[in-house]
């Protein structure tokens, strides 16, 4: 039934059923929608936690200048799914003001871009995303992480940097920035002197005092306001109001990194901080295009099984993805995986015939050759044209 929740993403507990007879699964309506009880939940969850600790790759890699001059390059961060208040004796919710609810599983998701491989933890949606085991982990060194503030720790970095691992960071707001000889940096105002594009070394707070290259680009007018008014709508959500100084904030991006300017100029620095958005695109993937925590029942446990079923179904689809499409740098994931859909009950049938699936799956890394290319834009470019604005640069 995996492959029914992959082809009709909210099927009811009758398209279920008749997707299970047709392998082989003699159960009604009602007799399956019984099933949907803590013990379905606990063995779809234990599936779905084997599944996600086999670790595949590409078998070609994405081969791009920019991503070849590191060993590795990770994208990572943590997405909710919000769950019935019920639930939260199995899956604590962060609670609070807000968007918190009272139940949630939080996926710690990580991404490599080169060769596709994916990690998805399961952790209560109260677990912070800077204590989470992705933030915590050791990579192999000449790697680099594209790290968004939710991971962002000083000490941490610090020992990254000493065993010879890079970073590209945002710099998170508020924090000391010093002069190579320890002297007080007041970014704003130096900022505000004019600044629009400019790199600098400095020491990043006043504990760790941690070496880095900051980088300064000031935003266009109509990326400024909508910054602003993302911000102000943020903190209103949560009860309070920006300081004056965020606002005056928002109107450029400051990266910190790791990464010699040798290796990575300044402008280089920027693309590729870009293409971080690729794990927020993926969480978009399972949650708009996939309805990962959308149900069209209002039974806890059938509403649980649903999220391990659709998790189950992501994580197949991505592994089908890497067979042929991961390779292409102007590739589409939502255009790929809706080819992967469209032959799920096929793929279902070649569950238990090992020849059939490699003939399948040749042709579905055929099939993403025609008609699976992200369509160009002229303002917001997408991950393939940055790649080609560095090569520009190079």
């Amino acid at each position: 039934m995996l492959f029914g929740w992959l082809q009709n993403h909210t099927p009811s507990v009758e398209g279920l059923a008749r997707a299970g007879y047709a392998h082989g699964l003699r159960v009604s309506a009602q007799g399956l929608d019984k099933r949907f009880d803590e013990k379905a939940c606990g063995f779809m969850q234990s599936v779905l936690e084997e599944a996600v600790a086999q670790v595949f790759v590409a078998g070609d890699l994405l081969d791009v200048n920019l991503l070849n001059r590191f060993t590795a390059v990770y994208v990572a961060d943590c997405s909710t799914v919000p769950l019935p208040a019920v639930l939260a004796g199995v899956w604590q919710g962060s609670g609070g003001a807000g968007s918190g609810s009272e139940a949630g599983m939080k996926l710690d998701t990580r991404l490599e871009l080169k060769t596709g491989a994916l990690h998805i933890g399961l952790l209560p949606g109260r677990h912070s995303d800077n204590r989470s085991p992705v933030a915590a982990a050791t990579h192999e060194p000449g790697s680099l992480r594209l790290q968004d503030l939710g991971y962002f720790n000083l000490a941490r970095m610090k020992a990254q940097h000493g065993r010879g691992e890079f970073w590209l960071s945002r710099l998170q707001p508020r924090t000391s920035v010093l002069a190579m000889d320890g002297q007080p940096i007041n970014l704003l105002a130096w900022l505000k002197q004019g600044v629009t594009r400019q790199e600098m070394y400095v020491r990043v707070g006043v504990a760790e005092q941690l070496p880095a290259r900051l980088l300064v680009w000031q935003l266009p007018d109509g990326a400024r306001a909508k910054r602003r008014a993302k911000m102000t709508a943020n903190a209103r959500d949560n009860g309070r109001m920006p300081t004056a100084e965020s606002l005056a904030g928002c109107d450029w991006n400051i990266l910190i990194t790791n990464v010699a300017p040798e290796k990575l100029s300044l402008d280089e620095c920027f693309i590729l901080y870009g293409v971080r958005w690729q794990i927020e695109l993926l969480f978009k993937l399972w949650k708009t295009h996939g309805k990962l925590g959308h149900s069209r029942s209002e039974k806890p446990h059938r509403i649980l099984c649903e999220v391990y079923a659709k998790l189950l179904g992501v994580v197949v689809q991505h592994w089908v993805v890497l067979t042929g499409l991961w390779q292409l740098q102007e590739r589409s994931l939502v255009k790929g995986c809706q080819r992967v859909r469209e032959q799920s009950a096929r793929l279902a049938a070649c569950i238990n015939d090992l020849d059939s699936l490699t003939g399948l799956l040749k042709e579905l890394a055929d099939r993403f050759n025609y008609g699976c290319s992200l369509n160009t834009r002229k303002t917001k470019p997408n991950t393939s044209q940055r790649f080609d604005m560095a090569d520009a640069f190079s």
